[in-house]
């Protein structure tokens, strides 16, 4: 289920269907690389019952206006928002969906996943995108950056985040 879809957050209007989600409003615009999430853990992102379940974020190629980056937020009540300043909201997940990606980070050895080392050219060396996950797990955040871990979009977690995900922002998955 590899899916191929481009630095689409330049145009972060262009916004596929997703059976999983419901698009509450047309996004804002992209945000800068200055709201993409550290190389450290969020602040913001916590195993409580309330707050982020995970962030997706993308970051390096070129857009007009200098580097492009956007971060969208999923909460454990399945609220999905950019990280950007308001109006930020994008919409809600189901609640299967948002049950099957909590069964998925909680069912996710996450010392097996970061053991594949990414051995390629990251993408951002020619304009293209890195792309940041971080998930709040009751172990704290797992940061799995795709210039870092070898990340199998494929597996049973990538697909939900990527099906959750892609309604609301294009992920530049190869």
């Amino acid at each position: 289920m590899a899916l191929a879809l481009s630095s689409a957050a330049c145009a972060a209007n262009a916004i596929p269907a997703s059976p999983g989600a419901t698009n509450a409003s047309s996004p804002g615009p992209t945000d800068t690389a200055s709201q993409v999430p550290s190389d450290g853990p969020s602040p913001t992102a916590s195993p409580d019952a309330t707050g982020v379940l995970f962030t997706v974020a993308t970051r390096g190629g070129h857009c007009r206006d200098g580097p492009c980056g956007t971060t969208v937020v999923i909460d454990r009540d399945g609220r999905v928002h950019y990280a950007a300043k308001p109006p930020n909201e994008l919409g809600t997940l189901s609640p299967e969906l948002l049950a099957t990606l909590n069964a998925e980070i909680a069912a996710t050895d996450w010392t097996e996943l970061v053991s594949h080392r990414f051995n390629g050219e990251c993408p951002t060396a020619y304009d293209g995108q890195e792309i940041v996950f971080e998930f709040a797990t009751a172990d704290g955040v797992q940061h799995i950056a795709s210039c870092e871990v070898e990340v199998d979009y494929d597996s049973a977690l990538f697909a939900a985040v990527a099906e959750a995900v892609g309604a609301f922002m294009p992920l530049p998955i190869e």
